[in-house]
């Protein structure tokens, strides 16, 4: 887009206080810059944008007096059908395998060079099917990818733009994408398969049938900038026509042993630990999701100051991986089968 129209955009939404669009176009603005090489002038800017002042802690204020609201909204349900987020984390904070660390790192690439590729007639990939157990860092690694694009990530669970209208579900997701191309965002749609669901399922109305034909559609269609993600615990039910509108497929599975110790050492880096064998630890976590291990080394920390000891140690420690374990028995216990609990 041209610089002009940019700042026009940008001026404008600073005058009807819609903070959203503004922060959306003045990132976009710094992504401009960075991929002019610009890296500089684009940390200054990303610094000024993240200083608070007296405008942000007025803006929710004065947009509840005068400002119409831009973000979409589910009229059946009454709530918005996106999230604007502005993700901290970085790579730091993810531990993955090196395939899929890689296929994530080459998305970065591409977008970063996306205008390199285009002149080559080339486009960057944009589209990506995230798939795998729960727990396992499919919606982290959205926020990290936004992170590292200095986008902000536009967050949507498909469950809830499901409308008991007819007609009104593909409505909610038109107005999704349209929503998308308003500025360049990172957009994560989960729970993908509440709408993805096979066609031909038998068990599946008509109407959700159509709602998978208007989503091919309309990710054909899609031409903007921004990176689509579609994530889901639930890959088996997708119909089968979605896998081919993806340009990535990003496995992601429980830990291996190694990266469990890799995990465990992450999140337990600021609390003093006993010295301990992590790969040792981590045999007994095996089969256990990244967000059940960051319970355990958080539940483990609080026992520590709550038995007042100066470190953890290897019993709490234990005490906090058998505790996991009898709450996954529990979760499991109550979840129906063929549907497991999502994290």
């Amino acid at each position: 887009m041209a610089r002009g129209e940019l700042l026009r955009r940008l001026f404008s939404s600073y005058s009807s206080h819609d903070d959203y669009s503004f922060r959306s176009i003045a990132l976009e603005i710094i992504a401009e810059e960075q991929q002019k090489h610009n890296h500089s002038l684009a940390k200054d800017l990303m610094s000024v944008l993240d200083t608070p002042t007296n405008f942000s802690k007025t803006k929710k204020n004065e947009m509840s007096v005068g400002a119409q609201p831009t973000i979409p909204f589910n009229k059946d349900k009454d709530f918005p059908l996106v999230e604007v987020r502005y993700p901290k984390k970085d790579f730091s904070n993810l531990v993955v395998s090196d395939q899929t660390r890689n296929q994530l790192n080459r998305v970065i690439e591409e977008y970063k060079k996306s205008d390199l590729l285009k002149m080559h007639g080339l486009k960057p990939k944009n589209k990506l099917l995230f798939y795998g157990p729960p727990g396992c860092g499919k919606t982290i690694t959205a926020e990290i990818i936004a992170k590292e694009l200095q986008l902000p990530l536009l967050y949507t669970r498909f469950d809830s733009i499901i409308s008991s209208y007819l007609g009104e579900t593909a409505s909610n997701i038109r107005q999704v994408f349209e929503y998308a191309l308003s500025g360049n965002w990172v957009v994560l749609l989960d729970e993908f398969d509440a709408i993805g669901k096979s066609r031909s399922d038998e068990s599946e109305h008509g109407e959700l049938k159509r709602v998978v034909n208007s989503f091919l559609q309309i990710l054909d269609s899609f031409e903007g900038r921004s990176i689509i993600i579609a994530s889901t615990n639930h890959e088996n039910l997708l119909d089968h026509a979605l896998w081919r509108r993806f340009d990535e497929i990003v496995p992601f599975n429980k830990p291996t042993q190694k990266e469990i110790a890799d995990l465990l050492k992450l999140k337990l880096k600021n609390f003093p630990v006993e010295k301990l064998n992590f790969s040792l630890v981590a045999k007994k976590m095996l089969k256990l999701s990244q967000s059940e291990i960051e319970w355990v080394c958080l539940d483990a920390i609080k026992s520590a100051i709550l038995q007042d000891a100066d470190i953890v140690t290897s019993k709490i420690l234990n005490d906090s991986i058998m505790r996991q374990k009898i709450r996954t028995q529990q979760v499991d216990k109550k979840t129906p089968v063929g549907r497991k609990s999502r994290k």
